[in-house]
């Protein structure tokens, strides 16, 4: 599943709305094997081996319900059963025995979570049962089954993963019971219905009704089940061709909303060559029996990897070449990275939540490589070392988590999540993948998917499969694990030693990197495979090594003379930060034009680095700015943009203050925009256009420039039609920039231009433009508009679920709306969590923006500590914001008073 986490746009929602709840009292007292309620894995006495699972689904009804018939071992006599259904009405439960005696099941929902509780009438014995359940429930909020009605029209989509699957059906909800499924929907008969396997039969039932049965499935875990239902189009692409190891043809076709299928034809022609791409890397053929690429109109996540029905965002899927660049990539991306999961999710799964790594950091590197290989403009090899850097914030808190973080309590599995286990884990794949070699990497990925295809796996066994390919396994191994199994970012502190009578070394020291303010130990190391290049003579060099412990000494194997200057992360492959001894960092600083590109945006993290530490005044800080601003990838061009907000806020005290140091970074980046130019140039690169739109966005919105704001309020007007007719003219700008014309153009239009804006959101159903729309509305500073804004949120059938935070988020990113929005989240926080339940953490986020202070933090903490207990991921998610609030303080005392020179 790929997790959108943008606070100015969207927040990945992980949503279940209450049915019909059953008393959430402690389980009576036990005779057997039920001491103590299992919040975290089930006991494994009764194991499925098949479900059949029929439901009876109308998507213009608010609940639906089924039947199901668990077919289950029992490993020794017990008379109770565990297993997993939140918020359902359990009408009937009953064990069938082989002898065809049935036994009366006691059904009580004993834990939030959906833990349920089968108490048996008597003693079941060990050996073969069959578990049969009826029962009705409700739609969920983008978690489960769950409604949407984006045209009127009446859709069912479902999102199982991570606990969704509970609130649809009872069942074992965990990724360690994994077992062949027999689907059966009744639906009504002018409906589609669609799971993850291939329709085999169609039965009219009469009275409107239709019942669809499905191909048994492979052996899948609860969270990978998938069905959509409603008037879908089905727009059939072309098969994928046979390849590699596969002889069939792979039906393939695209699922959209009622009248979209059409635009389902950019997705269906271009995931052929990823599905090819993956199966030459792995040396496997694709494993289900057809692929369904759905385009869901209200999607939570950004897609979800079911296998043989994916269920993406409608906006990565509706899309042609002409689209704008982000969509564009997004599509190529996320594809690829979904695709990715059919091996390593779904062929092979994890045992238990603490390995999610297994999935999403693999999906997340492999995703990025072979998008890279099919679209090599896309520049993805970046993306991984962006989203390492990224990371490494959250790594650096002091309540961050491990990849493989041990996972005891239900709340804890929506955190998994993150970050850490997506972008962190991905960018330590890529490490080690340069460390042992691509092709070794490869070998040992192939035989861990070849030693459990169709099963389980945990970290050990692919890291080991990984190692045993490399020269020292046990090593590697041991290096691997160092990163996946501690918390926090390695920070390396070089100097040369280039004393006479012996080859120059490097000497290492290394230690947890901390911000400044940080509680956390610095007593930590790795093993850290560790790549440098170093120039001596003219000549630049290159060697890797594996260094462990507090100390090492690392001989530069081909210098026979001092270097020139030496890169501590060669190509910026390592998941580490470095700080050189004085000389070495002016070396390094003077070289940075022979750096490659990789190498230019890990120097500049390097001095964000030191920034954060407080080993950089904001003045220093600034003046490093201008050679970042130089450099040819977009990524290191813009490295250290967002500084001026936190400056202008916490340490300036005037607006003529303010508005000097915004002139200061103008003048920093204007040569940029100035050399790309206002308008999109034939022929020109994605990555010309990214910066452009990423540097127009920052003129108009962040530095507040008179003359680009002008420019974009008239572009703005235009899409907006005001000042014309009214109607909305989409193409009026670029749609790289749009979403920049339209926040400038409501923010200096009034009411006008809000009163238009608000007249296009409710007669469009284009997601894209929607979003657009509602960030727009969402900025505005004046009261009386931002208030109607937070309207929208919560009026009955205005804005998708996935639309919520563009509103609350947007404004959040306003200080002049904070007070008022904090205000209203707490006048409505019921209202909104009932939208929002189970999830609804990023709440608390939205009313901390812009907190600075311990008072603050402690503030929150005290308003939000018993709300988030059970909420999923809701405690993680408090305890970091509440700590980055004390490092923001942190931060703002140790620099206040310093002279800001420029």
């Amino acid at each position: 599943m790929l997790r959108i986490r943008h606070l100015a746009c969207a927040v990945a929602l992980a949503l279940t709305a209450p049915a019909v709840a059953f008393a959430q009292a402690p389980a009576p007292t036990a005779t057997t094997a039920d001491a103590a309620i299992p919040t975290g894995q089930l006991p494994r006495t009764v194991v499925p081996s098949l479900v059949e699972l029929e439901l009876r689904l109308d998507p213009a009804q608010p609940r639906f319900s089924g039947a199901t018939v668990i077919h289950a071992d029992v490993a020794e006599p017990t008379d109770v059963v565990w297993m997993h259904g939140r918020d359902l009405d359990i009408r009937r439960a009953e064990a069938v025995l082989p002898d065809g005696r049935r036994v009366a099941l006691d059904a009580e929902q004993v834990h939030v979570s959906g833990v349920l509780r089968l108490a048996a009438a008597q003693t079941l014995p060990a050996g073969k049962l069959d578990i049969e359940i009826d029962f009705e429930a409700g739609y969920g909020n983008l978690m489960g089954a769950y409604r949407v009605k984006p045209d009127g029209e009446d859709y069912v989509v479902t999102q199982m993963e991570p606990l969704g699957a509970r609130s649809t059906f009872p069942g074992f909800d965990e990724p360690g019971f994994k077992q062949p499924w027999d689907i059966t929907l009744i639906v009504p008969e002018d409906d589609v219905a669609l799971s993850n396997a291939p329709e085999v039969d169609t039965e009219a039932l009469g009275d409107g009704w239709k019942k669809v049965g499905f191909k048994r499935t492979e052996a899948l875990p609860s969270y990978l089940l998938a069905f959509v239902v409603g008037p879908w189009d089905v727009a059939v692409g072309q098969d994928i061709a046979p390849n590699g190891p596969r002889s069939r043809p792979v039906p393939l076709r695209g699922v959209a909303a009622k009248g979209q299928g059409a635009r389902m034809r950019y997705a269906l022609e271009n995931t052929p060559p990823i599905v090819h791409a993956l199966e030459d890397y792995f040396g496997i053929e694709y494993p289900y029996a057809k692929l369904d690429n759905v385009a869901a109109p209200d999607f939570g996540a950004g897609a979800m990897e079911n296998a043989g029905l994916i269920i993406y965002r409608d906006t990565l899927m509706l899309l042609d070449a002409d689209s704008p660049v982000g969509q564009r990539q997004g599509f190529w991306g996320v594809s690829a990275h979904e695709l990715a999961h059919q091996w390593f999710g779904n062929l092979v799964t994890m045992e238990w939540w603490d390995d999610l790594w297994l999935n999403e950091a693999f999906a997340t590197w492999m995703g990025n490589k072979i998008t890279g290989q099919l679209q090599p403009g896309f520049h993805t090899d970046r993306n991984i070392l962006e989203g390492g850097l990224r990371a490494m914030g959250a790594d650096s808190l002091a309540s961050t988590r491990r990849i493989r973080e041990p996972i005891d309590d239900f709340t804890e599995i929506s955190a998994a999540f993150d970050g850490i286990t997506y972008q962190k884990g991905g960018a330590v794949l890529a490490m080690f993948e340069n460390y042992v070699g691509e092709a070794n990497f490869r070998e040992g990925v192939r035989d861990y998917l070849k030693a459990n295809a169709r099963g389980n796996a945990t970290s050990s066994d692919l890291i080991d499969a990984i190692a045993a390919h490399g020269d020292d396994p046990a090593a590697i191994a041991r290096a691997f694990r160092s990163f996946i199994d501690q918390p926090g970012v390695p920070m390396v502190k070089v100097d040369v030693d280039c004393a006479e009578g012996q080859p120059p070394a490097l000497v290492l020291q290394q230690q947890r990197y901390l911000p400044l303010g940080s509680n956390a130990s610095a007593a930590q190391s790795w093993g850290i495979p560790m790549c440098v290049r170093y120039a001596v003579d003219g000549t630049v060099h290159e060697q890797c090594d594996l260094v462990e412990g507090a100390q090492a000494r690392l001989q530069l194997e081909q210098a026979q003379s001092c270097p020139a200057w030496v890169m501590p992360n060669a190509h910026g492959a390592g998941y580490y930060r470095f700080a050189l001894a004085p000389r070495w960092q002016q070396a390094l600083s003077d070289a940075f034009a022979d750096l490659d590109e990789r190498e230019q945006r890990v120097y500049a993290d390097s001095a964000a680095a030191a920034y954060g530490a407080g080993d950089l005044t904001v003045s220093q800080m600034i003046a490093a700015l201008p050679q970042f601003a130089t450099a040819d990838a977009r990524q290191t061009a813009t490295a250290g943009m967002g500084n001026v907000e936190w400056i202008a806020e916490h340490l300036l005290d005037d607006e003529a203050a303010r508005a000097d140091l915004r002139a200061h970074f103008a003048d920093i980046y204007r040569p940029r925009l100035q050399a790309l130019g206002m308008a999109p140039k034939a022929g020109e690169s994605d990555d010309d256009r990214l910066l452009r739109s990423s540097l127009i966005g920052y003129f108009a919105e962040s530095l507040e420039d008179p003359a680009v704001r002008s420019d974009f309020v008239r572009r703005g007007n235009a899409v907006l039609g005001l000042g014309g007719d009214g109607t909305l003219d989409p193409d009026a700008v670029p749609r790289d920039v749009r979403d920049t014309a339209l926040a400038v153009a409501v923010e200096e239009g009034g009411v006008p231009a809000f009163d238009l804006a608000e007249k296009h959101l409710r007669a469009s159903q284009d997601a894209v433009i929607r979003r657009e729309l509602l960030s727009a509305m969402g900025g505005v500073t004046d009261p009386a508009l931002a208030e109607r804004a937070l309207a929208f949120v919560l009026e009955p059938g205005l804005l998708r679920l996935n639309e919520i935070y563009y509103v609350v988020f947007s404004q959040a990113g306003e200080p002049e709306n904070r007070p008022a929005l904090r205000e209203w989240l707490e006048a409505n926080y019921d209202a909104l969590q009932a939208k929002l339940a189970p999830g609804g953490s990023a709440i608390a986020s939205a009313y901390a923006a812009g907190m600075c202070s311990a008072a603050e933090a402690a503030a929150l903490q005290q308003r939000f500590g018993e709300r988030m207990e059970t909420i999923e991921g809701g405690p993680l998610d408090l305890k970091q914001t509440v700590e980055a609030i004390g490092l923001c303080a942190a931060a703002k005392a140790a620099r206040a008073g310093q002279p800001i020179e420029y």
